[in-house]
Formats: C-alpha cells, structure tokens, sequence
C-alpha cells in the first residue's frame, strides 16, 4: 500500500511548472501592453507632426503677400515634386516664384519629417470652377511601421494605399 507521502511526490514540480506557466503569460501579456502603448504613442507623435506640418503651409500662404489670391498655385498632387526656380531667401520674389519656393520647401519638409511622408494639396469639391478658391484642403501620408495603416478619404483626396493620413484646411 502507497504512503501519503509517496502520493505527493511530483506535485511540487507540478505546481512549479503551473506557477511558470502563469508568469510567463503575465509577462507577453505586459510586454505586449508596452509594444501597442509605444505604437500607439508613435501613431500620435506622427499625427502631430502631421498637423504641424500643415500649420506650416498656411503660415506660408499667410506669409506670401499674394498668398491668398495665389492659392489655385499651391494645388500639388501625390509624389509631385516641385523644384524652386529662384532662391526666395537669397533674393526677392514675384508671388508665383514664392508659391513655387513654398512648395518645393514644404514637400521636402514633409519627406523629412515623415517616413515615406508625401503630401497633396487641393481643392476641396463644390468650389466653383471660375471663382477664385478661398480653402484648400491639404493631406499629408506616412508610412508605419506597424501597419496600423488609417486610409483617410475625403472629398477631393485620399489616402494612398500603404499609408495613414491627416487632413487639413488652408484658409484665410
């Protein structure tokens, strides 16, 4: 007949195997809580970024005397790169030589800041064709890492495919 004690035997061993079991799922359940926090935080760094970014052409249209009366120059579509013909910081601007300078340094600001950042500019639907527009609707993309991708469409853009988007309104 079987003693108590041999009864037991292994049961610490068990019970140590269940205990590591159960600390092992506690820590890929935390570290993956601080992967999707870090994500999350990156999303929202480049979200913000994204707005600074079109904060920065409306300074731009505000900053050109022109700006305003200009804005059917300021449409650029998907991956266009524009080049400035004429430095505006090392010399004086007509209004469309300094729409093209605000153009060709915004783009590059945006591939700067962002990963595989681009940037559309247009102009949002209902505008009627022979009135001069008075709103632009702006739509800056960014490749993630995680593939948290947020394809954006609004009237007018959307977002390419493979990127997330904030959107955006220049106006006086």
């Amino acid at each position: 007949m079987l003693t108590p004690r041999r009864r037991l035997q292994g049961a610490a061993l068990f019970e140590a195997l269940v205990a590591l079991a159960i600390l092992a799922g506690t820590l890929l359940a935390l570290l993956y809580m601080q992967l999707r926090a870090q994500a999350d935080s990156e999303s929202a760094l480049r979200r913000m970024q994204a707005l600074h970014l079109i904060d920065d052409l409306a300074e731009r249209v505000r900053a050109n005397p022109q700006g305003f009366n200009a804005l059917a120059g300021y449409r650029i579509e998907w991956s266009a790169n524009p080049a400035a013909q004429i430095d505006c910081e090392a010399q004086a601007c007509a209004a469309a030589q300094l729409v093209r300078w605000d153009l060709a340094q915004w783009k590059s600001e945006v591939a700067r800041a962002l990963p595989g950042g681009d940037a559309a500019v247009f102009d949002p639907p209902g505008t009627p064709a022979e009135a001069p527009p008075r709103l632009l609707g702006v739509m800056v993309a960014w490749r993630t890492r995680n593939g948290d991708d947020f394809e954006l469409a609004v009237p007018g853009a959307s977002c390419p495919a493979g990127h997330a988007c904030q959107f955006g309104h220049v106006h006086p």
